[in-house]
């Protein structure tokens, strides 16, 4: 039997596996990493050709890295939602909370990772609901807001993405996070204060 470095081999498994998952997230955070299989295992510390004992492809790994802050990310704005006492506070949050995973996360090596250069058609699938999923409850907030001017619902979507996508833009930069929030938010708050007096 071979030797490992756990009391169980379950646990053995789960202790490298894990190691595989942080050092394929070393690699995507690296602006000149190539996610490969002798990358990853150099990082992990392990031997390459023991890499697909643990996972079925490099591409899974991506997969892994990706589903470790999408379900955190998404609940967060679920909360953040929920807490909002208005539409338009459910649009304001939106904008914020997403800034704020997307600062705690480095959102541009995310992104970056959840864009498969291999098929992936599970990740894709995930990451495509993902992004549904959070343009669906901004919309369906500024359908509130906006009950006597439907027509102006996709126009204020549109734009509060473009806020958020601003946003981003601006963290990628390295701009000071508190900063971008801070004015993502307010932009959000004036774009609702403009639409809603205007209704």
């Amino acid at each position: 039997m071979p030797k490992i470095a756990a009391p169980t081999v379950a646990e053995h498994r789960a202790m490298i596996r894990a190691r595989l998952i942080d050092a394929a997230e070393a690699v995507l955070r690296d602006p000149a990493g190539q996610l490969t299989a002798g990358a990853v295992t150099s990082a992990a510390g392990i031997a390459r050709n023991s890499i697909y004992r643990y996972v079925d492809s490099v591409e899974d790994l991506r997969a892994l890295v990706v589903d470790r802050y999408l379900p955190e990310w998404l609940n967060a704005v679920a909360e953040a939602l929920e807490d909002a006492h208005t539409p338009g506070d459910r649009v304001v949050a939106w904008v914020r909370v997403n800034l704020e995973q997307a600062a705690a996360t480095g959102h541009g090596w995310l992104m970056e990772a959840a864009r498969s250069q291999s098929p992936n058609a599970e990740m894709d699938e995930s990451v495509a609901e993902a992004h549904a999923g959070l343009r669906n409850t901004l919309a369906d907030s500024w359908a509130d807001l906006l009950r006597p001017h439907p027509e102006r619902i996709p126009i204020a979507a549109g734009l509060t993405v473009a806020i958020l996508e601003a946003g981003f833009r601006q963290l990628d930069r390295r701009h000071p996070a508190d900063l971008v929030i801070h004015l993502g938010t307010t932009a959000a708050r004036a774009l609702v204060d403009a639409l809603s007096g205007d209704s």
